[in-house]
């Protein structure tokens, strides 16, 4: 296997993959007016510089070393030796969870996701008792409405199904 700075090259693919995606983000954003394009072009930005330090801290070299330690201790190649690897059926299982959030957002809005993602997340695959899952749920949408609606007073979007374009 082809290796870049003493990584094979597939260890950087999905690092370099959400570069690309992040890359036609930020070129889209700048495609809307000033004020349209303030939220995500800077989250754009944020997540330009995150993509490469993820790169860069994925290399094997005493720099990349460092900043993984400095990033994500846990992460230092030596205690990832004895670390447990997740099945490919649980990997998948748990990007279709982020996947499914994502879907609701669009589909039924954030106020209507949220709880739906937070209460699944913690009772299905965390499993937790149906009364905490409830309130946190609950709780979190709350800190959302609170901050976005009443403090910053933006709408959130309602999803396609109830409105939104």
């Amino acid at each position: 296997m082809k290796t870049v700075l003493g990584t094979p090259v597939t260890e950087y693919l999905p690092a370099f993959g959400l570069l690309l995606l992040t890359i036609v983000y930020l070129i889209t954003a700048y495609t809307y007016d000033a004020d349209a394009r303030a939220v995500p072009a800077g989250i754009a930005w944020v997540m330009l510089v995150l993509s490469t330090l993820d790169l860069v801290s994925r290399t094997r070299t005493g720099f990349g070393a460092t900043l993984m330690h400095w990033l994500n201790p846990a992460g230092d190649a030596d205690k990832l030796e004895g670390h447990k690897r997740y099945p490919l059926l649980k990997q998948i299982n748990a990007i279709l969870w982020i996947a499914g959030f994502a879907a609701a957002m669009v589909l039924i809005g954030i106020l209507y996701a949220v709880p739906l993602y937070v209460f699944g997340a913690l009772y299905f695959r965390g499993g937790r008792p149906l009364l905490l899952c409830v309130l946190v749920s609950a709780g979190a949408t709350s800190m959302i409405w609170l901050l976005f609606a009443v403090v910053l007073r933006l709408e959130l979007y309602p999803g396609v199904l109830f409105g939104g374009a």
